[in-house]
């Protein structure tokens, strides 16, 4: 096939893919300037009779219309040209130079977690997109999703007419429609394999390929729960919550729990990164420094330090490595600076809170009493007036370096006494600070004995060694003295 000449214009120069109803070039288009590089997308139907070949011809019809249509989003191809030889069906399409998603998914290796954030926020708006022409791509996976060399863009490929050829609909009886099954296993929810495919499933299949970022692991190796058939995967990650549920939302096995729409989903997801409006961001940062004030033991501007250095692009811990090429966000450029005074008018604290953009810690000066603190805040003031008002009502006052003393000997007889639990297989130990490895690893059988803390299911032991491990990788075997 190698030099083929095409519709007397697009000569083929390689053969990238083939299967069982057709085959993929790459040619070059002899009738423009510089023969630039395009693909051309070959169907080959199996079947020759009359009435087989009709239906083959109206669905490629069909389907070129739709990729014209979808050309006009920049990250699909455009269609370029579509043309009938000997009964075999052919469509020209941009070529896309860059490498497949794939190849920044090798096995093994874990993305962070902001990094898979940025591919969802990237996809989906193009899956709106998509479905909003009344399509459903039905095979999305790594393999069809190029990062673009020239501006890093994710481009979303393979809408081939091979798709849309429902070769039973002219096997079966009269009247009888039947839609074969599209797509690839583990990317694939149930609905899907039994041929009817919905807008969540495509969403299902992002969802996959986020956990997949995370875990390192492909889809097919990750364990289903016997009763619920939902992925269980939270145990090979080191995820937050909040993302953790989004994704646990676009897989889900039973297609109407999942978010109906990329809209939702991207609003979901959105609030998690982009807390633009009023509502999201104080209810970010409410939810962040409550938590630091349970106990009672940071100043306010303690709790906005660690608020700020927690919004800052997360950084891959020490057992993930990051993609080949780094994502860039589709974020919008709006921001939102909170400014807080703690005394004196020319001593601020500013805190900024963008996605995308690295948070300004705040002034490491001495901090007064955080019921005194008055809010300069550009959107959203009233919210955070309320918000921080409830916490400051809520925390006690800071210690007096005189009772300082007493107070952490209170503390130390009122803490959680520790109790035994036995480690089910191998846990690395990883520190407090980012939950980075410490390079211990207690193995699978040993008795360890917990302070009782737990935090985002991991839980805090000090013997055999100190640090944090995975709570899901244990068992207990006696009750807290």
């Amino acid at each position: 096939m190698i030099g083929t000449l095409l519709d007397q214009r697009y000569q083929v120069v390689q053969v990238l893919g083939q299967g069982g109803f057709g085959h993929t070039y790459i040619a070059q288009d002899t009738r423009r300037p510089g023969n630039p590089t395009c693909v051309v997308k070959h169907l080959k139907p199996a079947i020759s009779n009359p009435e087989f070949l009709q239906t083959a011809r109206r669905l490629f019809n069909s389907e070129a219309e739709t990729l014209e249509k979808l050309g006009n989003h920049d990250q699909i191809p455009r269609l370029l040209a579509y043309f009938e030889e000997n009964q075999e069906f052919y469509l020209v399409q941009e070529f896309i130079d860059g490498h497949t998603l794939s190849v920044e998914l090798p096995p093994g290796q874990r993305w962070s977690e902001t990094q898979a954030i940025q591919l969802l926020a990237e996809v989906l708006p193009i899956l709106e997109f998509v479905h909003g022409n009344g399509v459903i791509h039905r095979d999305i996976k790594p393999d069809n999703l190029i990062r673009r060399s020239s501006d890093n863009k994710l481009v979303l490929v393979d809408f081939g007419a091979v798709k849309q050829v429902q070769m039973q609909s002219v096997l079966a009886p009269e009247g009888v429609n039947e839609t074969v099954a599209i797509g690839t296993p583990g990317y694939m929810p149930s609905e899907q394999g039994q041929g009817r495919p919905r807008p969540s499933s495509d969403i299902y299949a992002l969802g996959t390929i986020g956990i997949q970022a995370l875990t390192g692991l492909n889809p097919r190796q990750l364990s289903e729960d016997p009763e619920t058939g939902e992925i269980l995967w939270r145990h090979q990650a080191q995820v937050s919550d909040s993302l953790a549920d989004v994704l646990d939302k676009m897989v889900r096995h039973y297609f109407k729990y999942r978010y109906q729409s990329a809209t939702e989903a991207l609003q979901a997801l959105t609030s998690l990164t982009n807390p633009s409006t009023p509502g999201a961001l104080a209810a970010v940062f409410s939810q962040k420094v409550r938590g630091y004030f349970k106990d009672g033991s940071e100043s306010a501007k303690e709790a906005l330090r660690r608020f700020s250095a927690e919004t800052k692009p997360h950084t891959l811990s020490d057992d993930a490595t990051a993609p080949v090429s780094t994502p860039q966000p589709a974020i919008p450029p709006t921001q939102n600076t909170v400014t807080i005074a703690t005394g004196n008018p020319p001593t601020q604290n500013t805190v900024t809170v963008a996605p995308g953009r690295e948070a300004i810690a705040p002034d490491t000066s001495q901090s007064k009493s955080p019921q005194k603190l008055p809010l300069l805040i550009g959107v959203g003031t009233a919210i955070f007036v309320v918000t921080i008002g409830a916490i400051s009502a809520n925390r006690p006052p800071s210690p007096n370096p005189a009772t300082a003393k007493n107070q952490i000997e209170t503390t130390a007889k009122t803490a959680p006494k520790p109790s035994c639990i036995v480690v089910t297989s191998s846990s690395n130990v990883r520190s407090l600070d980012g939950r980075k490895k410490t390079g211990d690893v207690v193995k699978s059988g040993t008795k360890v004995s917990v302070t009782g803390k737990e935090e985002s299911g991991w839980i805090e032991i000090n013997a055999p060694v100190s640090g944090w491990i995975w709570k899901g990788r244990t068992k207990n075997t006696c009750p807290s003295k």
